[in-house]
C-alpha cells in the first residue's frame, strides 16, 4: 500500500481498508523496535512492547495478558503526541500477547494515530523500496522528509503554547524547569536550552511564530538574569514570599499529605470490612478534593452497604462518572445499588450507557436483557 492511501482529511480519516473481506478492516504495520504502550484493565496493570498498529488496534507483547473480551485503557506515546484509547482483548496468545482492538477515542487521538501510522508507513515503504532513503526516487525522499518535518514542527508548536501559558501564572522557577533549590549552574543549563530551542533566530522561515517567540524570549532571558543572580534571586523570593506564592505550594503540599493519610485510613478500614469506619475516610477524601473521580466512587461504594446512605451513594456514582466516565466497574456497582433499591428502569439506564461506552461489556448486556425481561414479564402479569 502507498502512502497516498493514508486519507488525512480530517480527524476521523482511516487508512483504506484491502477489498479482500479476510483481511482486517484497518491493516496493521509494524512499530519502531521497543515501542511501549501502557495499560490498565480491571484487576491489571502493565506496560507491554507494541509489535504492529493500525487504526483498528495493535498487538502487544504480554506474558501475562488479560482474558479475552477484557475491556482496557491504553495510553500510546507516539512521535505525534500521546494517545488515550478505551479498547477491547480481542484474541489471547498464552504467555506471549494479545491482539487490542480500539472501541473508543477521541478524534484528536485519532488524528494522532493517523498522523503517526502514515509516517511509519511512508518510512517502511521508503526503506522496502531501496536500502535507506539514500537510494529512493526524489519523490519518496522528499514524502519520508515532509513526514518527519511536519511531526517535529507540531511538538514544537505544542511545547511553545505549554510554555507561553506558563508565562501569565507560573514563578520564574516554572518558567524555567527548575526549582526554588536549584543551584545558578543548573539555572543556566535549563536556560541555554530553551534558548537553543525557542530562540527567533532559530524559526526565521515561521513568521507566524516569530512575535511569540520574541516574547517568550524576552520573558525567559530576564527570568535566567534574576535567578541567576543571588542578589535578584533573593530579592524575588521575598517578592514571592510575599505574595503568598510560597505559602500557597507550601498549603498545598500540606493538604496533599492529609489526602494521603485519609486514603490510607480508608483503604485500612476497607480491608477490615469496616464500611462505616471507611465513609468517615472518603468523605474527608471527596470534600478535600472534589475532582477526583475515584474517591467519589470508594466512598459510594461504601455508602451503597448501609442502607441508610443509598441516596447518598447515588449522588457520588453519579459525580464520579461524571468527573470520569470511563471505569466500567463504576457503572456495573452503580446499577447494581440501583436494582438493590428496586429501580430497575434506572439501573437500565445505568446498564445501557455502559454498553455505548464498550458494546462488548458481558456483564452489562447479561443484566440488561434479564432486567428488560423482568420488566415485560411483570407488564404481561398486569
Amino acid at each position: 500500500m502507498s502512502a497516498n492511501k493514508l486519507l488525512l482529511r480530517s480527524p476521523h480519516s482511516q487508512i483504506m481498508a484491502p477489498e479482500p473481506s479476510t483481511r482486517r478492516k484497518y491493516p496493521r504495520i509494524r512499530v519502531p523496535k521497543g515501542m511501549r504502550v501502557g495499560w490498565k484493565s480491571v484487576s491489571q496493570t502493565g506496560t507491554s512492547r507494541a509489535e504492529n498498529m493500525g487504526l483498528g488496534g495493535v498487538y502487544l507483547i504480554s506474558n501475562n495478558p488479560p482474558s479475552k473480551g477484557s475491556s482496557i485503557e491504553l495510553i500510546l506515546d507516539l512521535s505525534t503526541g500521546q494517545v488515550r484509547a478505551r479498547a477491547i482483548v480481542r484474541t489471547v496468545n498464552s504467555g506471549k500477547g494479545m491482539g487490542v482492538q480500539f472501541v473508543q477515542m477521541k478524534p484528536e487521538d485519532r488524528a494522532k494515530l493517523n498522523q503517526f501510522l502514515s509516517q511509519q508507513l511512508a518510512s517502511q515503504e521508503a526503506v522496502a523500496a531501496g536500502a535507506g532513503t539514500n537510494s529512493l526516487p526524489v519523490s519518496w525522499k522528499l514524502v519520508v522528509s515532509s513526514r518527519r518535518e511536519e511531526a517535529a514542527q507540531i511538538r514544537f508548536e505544542q511545547e511553545l503554547k505549554q510554555l507561553i501559558e506558563l508565562t501569565g501564572k507560573s514563578t520564574y522557577y516554572q518558567l524555567l524547569g527548575v526549582t526554588s533549590e536549584s543551584p545558578a549552574f543548573e539555572v543556566k543549563k535549563s536556560y541555554r536550552a530553551l534558548a537553543r530551542k525557542f530562540h527567533p533566530d532559530g524559526h526565521m522561515g515561521n513568521r507566524e511564530l516569530n512575535a511569540s517567540l520574541k516574547n517568550l524570549m524576552a520573558l525567559i532571558t530576564e527570568a535566567y538574569k534574576t535567578l541567576v543572580d543571588e542578589k535578584k534571586r533573593a530579592a524575588y523570593d521575598k517578592r514571592l514570599a510575599a505574595s503568598g506564592a510560597f505559602t500557597m505550594r507550601r498549603e498545598k503540599a500540606r493538604a496533599e499529605d492529609s489526602l494521603e493519610e485519609w486514603f490510607k485510613r480508608a483503604n485500612e478500614c476497607l480491608r477490615a470490612k469496616n464500611f462505616v469506619g471507611s465513609i468517615v475516610w472518603l468523605r474527608k477524601c471527596a470534600e478535600a478534593a472534589p475532582d477526583r473521580a475515584p474517591y467519589h466512587a470508594m466512598l459510594a461504594r461504601s455508602l451503597a452497604t448501609v442502607p441508610q446512605y443509598a441516596n447518598e451513594a447515588i449522588e457520588h456514582f453519579q459525580k464520579a462518572i461524571e468527573l470520569d466516565p470511563w471505569q466500567e466497574l463504576v457503572y456495573v456497582q452503580f446499577a447494581e445499588l440501583l436494582s438493590a433499591m428496586a429501580l430497575p428502569a434506572r439501573a437500565c439506564a445505568i446498564y445501557s450507557k455502559l454498553l455505548k461506552i464498550n458494546p462488548a461489556h458481558a456483564i452489562a448486556r447479561e443484566r440488561l436483557a434479564a432486567l428488560e425481561s423482568a420488566q415485560k414479564a411483570t407488564t404481561l402479569r398486569h
